[in-house]
Order: C-alpha cells, then structure tokens, then sequence
C-alpha cells in the first residue's frame, strides 16, 4: 500500500526547472511558471530555477502578469539552499531531468510530482545521429536519469492519452507497475494522469510590433506564415521552405517567418537543422525575401504580438517515433490567436486540427501538398474562417485552469506511491505457492516437474 500520508492536503509546492525564467522562455520554464501560477489561487507557489532571476525581468512578470503575494520566484540557490527551501514546501514539482543535478530533492519525504510532458529519449535518438560515441552516451545516461525520476515520484504528469501508454509500458517494464500498485489504484491515475501544455485565459492583446511592418522585408500588408518554436532536429523546416518559395511565386507578398533559432538556454546549441534551414533559403534565393529569421529567441510576453500579425501558423516535422508521441507546444498558440494551422499528420494534435475543422495536417515532406495548402487559404475567406473558428474551439479545451486540474486534485488529496521493488524471479517456494493458490495440490503435482527443472536452471 501506499506510504503514510503526512498532511491531509497540500499547502505549499515548489516547482523546480533546469530551464531560465526570463523574457525568452522556452517550453519546460513556461510550463512550470504558468502551472504555478495557476494553482497560487489555492496553495502557495515557489517556481526555482538555477539560472539567475534579474529584477527587472521579475519586476515586469509582476506587473504584466499581476503576480500574487504568493506565488514567488526564486533563483541562482547552491544546491543546500535549494534543499532547504524545498524542505519548507509539502509537495515538489520537478521535469525529469532535475533529480540529475539536484538528486537530494527525492530523499526530502515531500510528495514528489514528476513531469514526463516529454519523452526525450526519442529526440535524443535524432539529435545524435551522426555521433555514434555521443548517441550511445546520451541514452543510456538520460534513460538511467528517467528510470531514477519514475522511481522517485509520487505521481507523475504527461501531455497526453497517447504519451500516457507509452509511459505506462514504461512503467510497467520497470516494474513499478506490480500487484501492489494495482491494488493502490487499479486506474494508474495516481501513478500517471495527463497535463497538457496550456493556454493563457481570455483573448490575446497586442502589446508591440511584431514582424509586420517592423522587420525589413515583412510589410504590413503580407501574408504572413508564422513558425512559432524553435527549430530542432526533429523538425521539418526546410518542406515549408520549398512550399513558401514555390507558393510565393504566384502569391508575391507571401512571407515565412521563424520566430526563435537560437534557445534561450545557454546550454543549449544552435541545432544543425537550423542552420540547414538557413542554408536552404539561402539556396532557393528566398532568404531575407520570402524566408525570415528571427536569430535571438522572442520573449515569452512579447509573442503575442507576431501571432497576431500572422496569418496561418505552421509546424512540420518527421515520420519518427518521436513524433507520435510529441506534443506540439507552440501548436497551442497558434490556437490561442485563433490561426488556421497548417502541420504535418502524425500526432495526437494534428488529428485534433483535422477533426475540429482547424487546419490541415499535411503528409511527411509533401511540398506540393503545401503549396496547395497555403494557396486555399489565402484565397479562400470563407475556408480561413472556418479554420480560425475550429482553432478558437480547440483554445477553449487548453486553457491553464483546465490542464492543471490532475495536478490540483492531487494537492488536494496526496499520495505516497506503495514502496518501488526491483523485479527478480521468484523463488522455487513462491512459484509453488502461486501453484497451489491457483489450483491447489492438483496443479501442484502437475506442474511440479516444470517447477523443478526451471529451479535447477
């Protein structure tokens, strides 16, 4: 059974991301600021991060997001500080790759929360595809660093019901999910339930200009294609890149534009496919034309302002595993500011654009599929509205308030998971005793002789 529950209910948690709370964010740093800043209505919320917090960038998230007197950052802590702090929290919330660098936070006896929103190993898998020696490395590292997270927590969050059997099946080859977790919860909702990546509440409102009319080659009067994350290797930039040069030529003022090549985390390179995207544009004689580059990452308060100078957002990538059980995060902004959304098939969002009328998913690579695409839309009103409208109907499903709702109940009633136990074979008695549980001294006898033969093995 479960450990001994110390509270009643959860008062207090912490969130802990690797990432940089700054005016560029990236997705892990949004998730743990937005889901705290949801739940600080009912308990009192610490978002930490190791990267140093300026006071200007503090002072402007307070104002422009009307911080509440409970909910505080923090940041640039040792690792001891950082332990303390967390010992004054009931629960802490952690992605799964913190336990690495700060491994103490699971020997606290807090009610750890771990978030699996993303199953890095499959990009891990492309990102080091040229380097057999990095490649095997980082596998087996970061596939260690995730069993220790799974171990570890109390409950765990993904993306989605698609991510939630995949992570199932990697509990269950764990083995933490046992006869004892079955009677725990039969549902595995308090071992794993879903959190999506979320959406600001109420209606985008510009704050500045965005690409029209303020970068050069961009008027106010384009059509605009937005590509509104970063550009890793996993994606597929350079099918857009072809189709907007090809659509350009019977749409002049058509224009690309890619929001943020360079991650916000210093730890982070320049992936090699955005540099071959660049390349590309280059090649086609696009660049700086049709095809635009945002070189530094956009801040986090001010992208509202290109989404709404969009006119169709776009995403693309690869038939790889890691698709499938991706889940787009800058997808959710495009729905946010209402965009008919153009992707490629293959996870679960897409099917979400397909079935709300939002959008097309396109086939793997289908330049021509593109072109068509983005030609019905601008060409087509009453087609463009109807996707903006099934965008605006998909926004209503991720707002923050509903995402965090798994994460909110189990403040509310906490758990300590039943103690984790390595798999090993059974003993030559417990085998005989499982026998005779299912069909007495019959079976016993009958099955005796297998019994004897796999012990002497």
């Amino acid at each position: 059974m479960g450990g001994e529950d110390s509270v009643s209910s959860c008062k207090s948690i912490i969130f802990v991301t690797l990432e940089p709370i700054a005016r560029q964010m990236a997705g892990p740093a949004i998730r743990a600021f937005e889901l705290g800043l949801t739940l600080s209505d009912e308990v009192d919320v610490t978002v930490f991060t190791p990267h140093r917090i300026p006071d200007d960038v503090i002072r402007e998230l307070k104002e422009r997001r009307n911080l509440p007197n409970n909910f505080q950052l923090r940041s640039g802590l040792s690792k001891s500080a950082l332990y303390n702090l967390a010992s004054q929290h009931d629960a802490i919330f952690i992605q799964a790759n913190v336990l690495k660098p700060y491994p103490g936070l699971a020997a606290l006896g807090k009610y750890l929360t771990v978030d699996l929103y993303d199953p890095y190993l499959f990009s891990i898998l492309v990102q080091y595809q040229n380097s057999d020696v990095a490649a095997n490395a980082s596998y087996r590292l970061m596939h260690k660093v995730l069993e220790q997270h799974m171990v570890a927590c109390d409950f765990s969050v993904c993306a989605s019901e698609r991510q939630r059997d995949y992570w199932l099946g990697r509990y269950c080859a764990l083995g933490r999910i046992n006869p004892d977790m079955y009677d725990f919860d039969p549902s595995m909702r308090k071992l794993i339930d879903c959190i999506p990546f979320g959406l600001q509440e109420g209606e985008p409102v510009r704050r500045g200009k965005g690409a029209k009319g303020n970068i050069q080659g961009i008027g106010e009067n384009d059509k605009l294609l937005l590509w509104g994350g970063g550009i890793w290797d996993w994606f597929d930039p350079l099918t857009v890149i072809r189709a907007a040069a090809r659509a350009s030529e019977s749409i002049p003022n058509l224009r690309l534009f890619f929001m943020g090549m360079k991650s916000p985390n210093p730890q982070v390179p320049l992936m090699p496919m955005a540099l071959k995207a660049k390349e590309l544009a280059k090649e086609l004689n696009v660049l700086d034309r049709i095809v635009f580059f945002h070189e530094e990452w956009t801040p986090y308060e001010d992208r509202v302002n290109y989404l709404l100078d969009a006119d169709i957002g776009v995403s693309a990538h690869f038939d790889l595993p890691e698709t499938r059980f991706s889940f787009r995060t800058r997808l959710l902004d495009y729905f946010w500011a209402r965009l008919p959304v153009l992707t490629t098939g293959g996870d679960q969002l897409a099917e979400l654009i397909e079935s709300h009328n939002a959008g097309r998913a396109l086939d793997y690579g289908d330049v021509d599929g593109w072109v068509r695409a983005i030609s019905e839309l601008l060409h087509d009103p009453k087609r463009e509205e109807q996707c903006r409208q099934g965008a605006r109907n998909l926004a209503e499903n991720f707002v923050w308030s509903k995402a965090a709702t798994p994460l909110r109940n189990f403040l509310r009633e906490p758990h300590h998971l039943p103690e984790y136990k390595k798999v090993t074979m059974p003993s030559f008695v417990e085998r005989a005793q499982a026998v005779y549980a299912r069909g007495g001294k019959d079976l016993v006898v009958k099955r005796s002789k297998q019994i004897i033969e796999d012990w002497m093995k």
